[in-house]
């Protein structure tokens, strides 16, 4: 997302831009884990397929990856689309409200998501702790691995909502707004 000319040269351009571009590396942060979980159980699932079909024996520990890498690349969906505001919202009304009463009600949201998805987060430690004692049959490895996903994607969305709040706050909101095109700029 580039910054205009005015707002990168005036008063509100340098913190406009800092929330903008952490909001940015939030984006490419969450989208690198979703393609990485995306490509780690594609490759190890196919590479059960091929050991089963070739040799007739089975990698019993292919059946595992979707199991603690899918709440990743789930959570990773879920922060990207947050990061650049592409969430599902119903903005109609608050489209045609004043100014002053949007940012207001922008701001409302915004803090109430971040201190939601704190409480999330927090919650989400006790069941990390629950599930660490559980492990995965074949690799051995903690369910709470899995469970880390949701601790760090609510963190996540807890920060893009408190960058949300302060870009409004500083008065870049049209920074906050979802780009025009909704299809992926490049990977």
């Amino acid at each position: 997302m580039k910054l205009s000319n005015e707002s990168s040269h005036g008063e509100v351009g340098m913190p406009t831009s800092l929330l903008v571009s952490s909001k940015n590396v939030i984006y490419h942060a969450a989208k690198w884990i979703g393609i990485f979980s995306i490509v780690a159980m594609f490759l190890s699932l196919m590479s059960g397929v091929v050991v089963r079909y070739i040799w007739s024996t089975n990698l019993g520990w292919v059946t595992e990856v979707p199991n603690l890498l899918f709440p990743w690349l789930t959570m990773g969906a879920i922060v990207a689309a947050a990061a650049r505001n592409e969430h599902i919202g119903i903005e109609l009304l608050v489209e045609k409200l004043p100014t002053t009463l949007r940012k207001l009600v922008i701001v409302g949201v915004n803090v109430i998501a971040m201190v939601a998805f704190a409480v999330i987060s927090l919650r989400g430690l006790d069941v990390v702790e629950i599930a660490g004692s559980q492990r995965l049959p074949i690799t051995k490895i903690a369910m709470s691995w899995a469970y880390w996903s949701i601790v760090a994607g609510f963190v996540a969305l807890s920060i893009v909502s408190l960058l949300n709040v302060l870009i409004v706050i500083i008065g870049g909101d049209e920074f906050s707004k979802p780009p025009i095109s909704h299809g992926e700029d490049g990977i």
